[in-house]
């Protein structure tokens, strides 16, 4: 809190909806005797055009910023909107008592002249082509699993933008949150409420959550006073399965949890986003077990995901435990994944460069970390020597590699507008004379401690993991891959994990490996596949996961054949 008597400033979006919900947060506040004000941020999402759609954090983010910077006490956010990759610095303190969970079906108001005949009208009743306009790929996959006749097409805008367009008949029904509308005092709207067991709705949706700086703990104190509990559990239960199944806020994965008394019951669902496969599955048990079942859950459909009947087939290359967002992206293209690690991460032993290096840090102005492996190793490292390296300045990649850092208490931590070893070499803001220490891996190139070098800057490289190519373990994977089919592409994120793949590959795979398209990660990964002898290369500027997947669907598109190909929904 900004001082003891000053009021809590509630950070919120201004849209309407935004407005009603910290009002409802203000109104909790306020019976617990706390005084505040309202704080309106314009986020990403109130900038976008009015028909784009919107990625996942676009309405947090900024509020989220305003909440580190200081300039709000509290913010207040629809649960299913936080992004599964929570900042550290921040903690949820209080879920408000959960509204309606679920999708509701929204139709044209009657004209004023034609009488109510008193019939509800659901889903089931809208005629073949009926048009439906949502803005959620969650929602459109299982529309069109449900009715595959519909034609379901994007629709994007704040609710009365959508309810205007609905009326205007640009479209012939819409569907969106319960909940919205209820606060919003548009129940009348609100045809039918969609069962979980055709749209699960996302996970947390209903419910309004409360962020708070994690180390505020006397606002925390304050905060917790209106929490609902049964909400939490359900809501936590929910998010821990998205994060399990490698989803985000905008992917086709619905969740529901239920809490009553010391049980939780948690329904789980995916679909592909042209609604050909859907998956949807249950569990119960003990109400503190939520996130052990959630991870349950997520195992069970995961499997289901990698494996579609009839999906074309992908080799990931990647170790297992940095796969599984670029599977549940694959799958929402209704790709099937094969995950085969052709490298495997061996952090260095202790007693060596990086644990001296860590001792004595106190000689550095900045530690740059350019890969979630080198922050996992140095996280090794810290727990062997017993110490938290919070001395010097600390430097990261991206967002993943920063998490890792955080969670070793690092609470400052730098990150370059483009997130990668160029975006460092450019942006960081180093002085000349500073010292730096680069922590890397083995293979790396030396392109970044030499731009460091030209900007004035005394570098130190240490090695922290060392990438050991075509592990044995992964013989397996490999062999079963072809024992079960085709396979029609491989990615790789390095010239290491092509190398590392071929070597494991018999002379058969190999042939049959290379005959497919290669989608790489950066033009030094694109260099090591052509060189190897794959003769179709598609190259991504990017690693982030739906990227790749959009990459790897429009690849996997363009080989069909017409006939197969006519008629998808992308």
């Amino acid at each position: 809190m900004s001082s003891p008597s000053a009021p809590v400033r509630i950070g919120t979006r201004g849209s309407a909806l935004a407005l009603a919900q910290a009002a409802i947060v203000a109104e909790s506040l306020a019976q617990s005797g706390v005084a505040h004000e309202v704080v309106v941020v314009q986020t990403a999402g109130d900038q976008r055009e009015p028909d784009t759609a919107w990625g996942e954090g676009a309405f947090v983010t900024a509020i989220e910023r305003a909440l580190i910077e200081g300039r709000v006490d509290v913010a207040v956010h629809s649960a299913k909107d936080i992004p599964t990759d929570e900042d550290p610095q921040l903690t949820v303190a209080a879920y408000l008592r959960r509204e309606e969970a679920r999708d509701a079906l929204v139709l044209p108001e009657a004209p004023p002249d034609v009488p109510s005949v008193g019939e509800e009208r659901g889903i089931d009743d809208l005629a073949a082509g009926a048009v439906i306009g949502t803005d959620s790929p969650r929602r459109t996959g299982f529309l069109r699993a449900h009715r595959p006749d519909l034609d379901v097409r994007p629709l994007h805008g704040n609710v009365d933008t959508r309810l205007r367009r609905l009326d205007a008949g640009e479209v012939d029904g819409l569907v969106l949150a319960a909940a919205g509308l209820i606060r919003l005092g548009r129940t009348d709207r609100i045809s039918q409420i969609l069962p979980v067991e055709i749209v699960p709705p996302a996970p947390g949706q209903g419910a309004i959550c409360v962020q708070i700086r994690a180390a505020d703990t006397a606002l925390h104190k304050v905060v917790a006073a209106i929490d609902d509990l049964p909400t939490r559990r359900a809501v936590e239960a929910e998010r821990a399965f998205l994060r399990a199944a490698g989803g985000g806020c905008r992917a086709p994965i619905g969740a529901f949890a239920f809490a009553a008394d010391d049980l939780l019951s948690l329904l789980g669902g995916f679909a592909t986003l042209d609604g050909r496969t859907t998956g949807l599955e249950q569990i119960s048990g003990s109400a503190d077990a939520g996130p052990a079942l959630a991870k349950e859950l997520a195992a069970r459909l995961t499997a289901r995901r990698a494996r579609l009947p009839g999906a074309p087939r992908v080799i990931l290359t990647r170790p297992e435990e940095d796969s599984p967002k670029l599977v549940a992206r694959l799958a929402e293209h209704g790709i099937a994944t094969l995950v085969v690690p052709a490298i495997e991460i061996e952090p260095v032993g202790p007693g060596g460069d990086l644990d001296r290096q860590l001792s004595d840090l106190a000689g550095y102005d900045w530690v740059v970390v350019t890969s979630r492996n080198g922050a996992r190793a140095i996280s090794r490292a810290a727990m062997r020597l017993k110490t938290k390296p919070r001395v010097a300045r600390w430097a990261a990649v991206g967002v993943a590699t920063a998490r890792e850092l955080r969670a070793e208490g690092l609470t400052d931590v730098w990150l370059p507008v483009e997130t990668s070893a160029l975006g460092i070499a450019n942006e960081l803001p180093v002085e000349t004379g500073q010292r730096i220490l680069l922590a890397r891996g083995a293979l790396a190139d030396d392109v970044l401690s030499g731009r460091l070098r030209s900007r004035g800057a005394e570098v130190n490289e240490v090695v922290a993991y060392v990438t050991r190519e075509a592990p044995a373990s992964s013989r397996a994977p490999l062999a079963g891959a072809f024992a079960d089919g085709t396979v029609d592409a491989v990615i790789f994120a390095s010239p290491s994990a092509v190398r590392g793949l071929l070597s494991l590959a018999t002379d058969d795979e190999r042939s049959a490996i290379l005959a497919v398209p290669a989608i790489c990660i950066g033009p030094r990964t694109a260099a090591g596949a052509r060189a190897a002898g794959f003769a179709v290369i598609r190259e991504s500027s990017t690693r982030e996961a739906s990227a790749l997947a959009e990459l790897t669907a429009e690849t996997l598109h363009r080989r069909k054949p017409p006939e197969e190909s006519a008629g998808v929904a992308t």
